[in-house]
Formats: C-alpha cells, sequence, structure tokens
C-alpha cells in the first residue's frame, strides 16, 4: 500500500516498547515497511530528546518527535528545535511547597536538556547508568533558567489521592498523568494533541493516526483522523480510541499497520 500523506504517531513508553522497555523486531520491521511504502513516523511521549534518541538502534522515524508531552517538538533529521514552550514562571515555586509538603514523593526538574533531583526516590534511580546528565539537587541558578517540565513520582496509590488536591490546593495550571507513578506538569496551551496538529500541519500530513495508552494520551487521540488505544491501556483512553490494538507486549505497531492496509482496500 502507499502510505503517502500518511503520519502514524505512537506514545513510547507501555505502548511502542514492550514490558522491558525493548522494541519488537515485529514493530520494528513493520515501521520500515510503513516509511519504506511513503508514511512518516515518529513517537510523542513525556520522554526527553536523548531518551527517545537511545532507541535509535531499535527504531526509524522519520518525522520530528513530539517530547516533554508536547512542550516541545524535535527534529532529529536537522538535529534542531522546531517549537517549545516552557512552564509559566510563577508556576515554578509551587515545587517548594510540594517539597515541604510531601516528603513521600520524588520530584525532578527538566531544564537545558538536563536533569534536577529535587528529591530522590525508588523512581529516580531509573537514570543510573544511562548516561544522562543528572544532578541530585537544584542550584540556585537553575530556578532561573527556563523549564520544560517538572515531575512528581510516587507510587501510584498516593498519587491518585494527591493528583486531585495537588490540582485544588496548588497548581491550576495544566498537569497530567503520564503513567501510574508520574504527574507531569508542562506549561499551559501544550499537550500532545496540540502538538499533533502543530506536526500534522508542517509536514503536510493528510492521514493522521495515533495510539496511546495512558492520559496524556487522550488530547492526541483526539486530534487524530484515526485513533488506537493498546489493549492495556487507561480504560479511560479506550472510550476515545476508534480501535483497540493488542497489548504492548504483542506487537501494537504492527497490528495497527496491518489495520490501516486493510481499511485504506
Amino acid at each position: 500500500m502507499n502510505f503517502s500523506g500518511y503520519l502514524l504517531v505512537s506514545d513510547m513508553d507501555a505502548t511502542l516498547l514492550r514490558s522491558d522497555h525493548s522494541v519488537s523486531e515485529e514493530n520494528r520491521k513493520a515501521i520500515e515497511y510503513f516509511i519504506s511504502n511513503g508514511g512518516k513516523f515518529t513517537v510523542a511521549t513525556g520522554r526527553m530528546m536523548r531518551a527517545v534518541k537511545a532507541y535509535f538502534t531499535q527504531l526509524k522515524i522519520n518525522a520530528p518527535a513530539i517530547l516533554h508531552n508536547g512542550a516541545q517538538i524535535y527534529d532529529f533529521a536537522k538535529e534542531k528545535v522546531i517549537f517549545e514552550k516552557f512552564i509559566e514562571e510563577e508556576r515554578k515555586p509551587i515545587i517548594r511547597r510540594v517539597y515541604k509538603d510531601n516528603p513521600e514523593f520524588g520530584i525532578e526538574v527538566y531544564s537545558n536538556d538536563r536533569i534536577y533531583v529535587y528529591r530522590t526516590c525508588s523512581e529516580t534511580e531509573r537514570f543510573k547508568g544511562r548516561g544522562y546528565d543528572v544532578t541530585y539537587g537544584i542550584p540556585d541558578e537553575v530556578w532561573d533558567e527556563p523549564w520544560i517540565k517538572y515531575l512528581i513520582i510516587g507510587e501510584k496509590e498516593f498519587l491518585d489521592s494527591f493528583e486531585p488536591i495537588y490540582r485544588r490546593d496548588y497548581d491550576h495550571g495544566y498537569a497530567v498523568r503520564s503513567g501510574n507513578k508520574y504527574l507531569d506538569i508542562v506549561s499551559g496551551g501544550v499537550s500532545k494533541g496540540i502538538a499533533l496538529k502543530r506536526l500534522a500541519k508542517k509536514i503536510n500530513a493528510n492521514k493522521v493516526i495515533a495510539v496511546g495508552d495512558n492520559m496524556n494520551d487522550i488530547s492526541m487521540l483526539n486530534a487524530a483522523d484515526i485513533a488506537f488505544a493498546v489493549e492495556n491501556a487507561e480504560d479511560e483512553v479506550k472510550k476515545k480510541a476508534d480501535y483497540v490494538t493488542p497489548d504492548n507486549n504483542s506487537n501494537a505497531i504492527a497490528y495497527i499497520i496491518k489495520e490501516l492496509e486493510e481499511i485504506g482496500e
């Protein structure tokens, strides 16, 4: 099939990636087939640029990637940022309050392609051995730097309880769950869905397909012409999808590309 004009955008964790954080051979081959037949493939993720680039030995993308839940769009081919929007300055002090009031949560700040771990927890250990630029603590000068995102991390049951409190008592700006243990805080006026529309316009895509699993993917599914959710997705995400694929350990992207061929016939 000729996939010219198609843009297929996938979430990474628990969607494109298996539970061991690898790309299956079936997904890899299907993506290469999709690209070789004219399609554009990329990812939309809460991850930073280097955390996506680390997968280039397993994964081919040929369109700019949506990073930090829509706060940044990065063109790997040209090695440049083509869009980014930083957290509002007046929202930065909120994390001091979260830090003081909630010692059970880990907190990370993302600024200038570097990670600042404000408070450690078991999840912040995931950076060790991966070659990321990680600083433990936030030096005074970083408070004056632009922040693309900050992250509140905790066990699911604690974060489930805290999320409505955060929205009510701490911050009325944009925050979205990107996983059971992660609450991502980014600038207002950004989301995966808004970034997807911006990207589709930039590359002149006329058929946009998106797939995801978590709450941060809902805006992207709403913005797509055809929306997929993986079987392991949150129930609210499945409700927004046109189709449900096998789970992330069962070659969901390969399934989607096969379905697109059948839909296009």
